[in-house]
C-alpha cells in the first residue's frame, strides 16, 4: 500500500472537504502545515506555495485540489 500524507492548513473549507470524506479504511498521515512541523514537513516537498489540500504519495507523486485528491484515495480503494 502506498503511503499517503494529506497535507491541510487551518480554516480550509477544502481541506474539511476532504477529511470529511475521504475513506475510513484508507491509512493517511494528515499533517498540519500551519503548524511548524507541519510547515517544515511541507518545505521539504516543496508545496509551501501550492493551493491546499495536498496529498503526496510515496514521497514523489503529489497531488493538490480538493477533488482530484478525493478521485486519487478512491482508486486505492477500489472506490469510483
Amino acid at each position: 500500500m502506498a503511503e499517503l500524507k494529506l497535507f491541510t492548513k487551518d480554516n480550509c473549507g477544502k481541506c474539511e472537504h476532504v477529511k470529511e470524506r475521504m475513506p475510513k479504511n484508507l491509512k493517511v498521515q494528515i499533517v498540519n502545515a500551519d503548524t511548524v512541523d507541519g510547515l517544515a514537513e511541507a518545505a521539504y516537498y516543496e508545496i509551501v506555495e501550492k493551493t491546499f489540500p495536498v496529498l503526496v504519495i510515496d514521497d514523489s507523486e503529489i497531488v493538490c485540489g480538493a477533488l482530484p485528491i478525493l478521485e486519487k484515495m478512491n482508486s486505492f480503494t477500489g472506490k469510483k
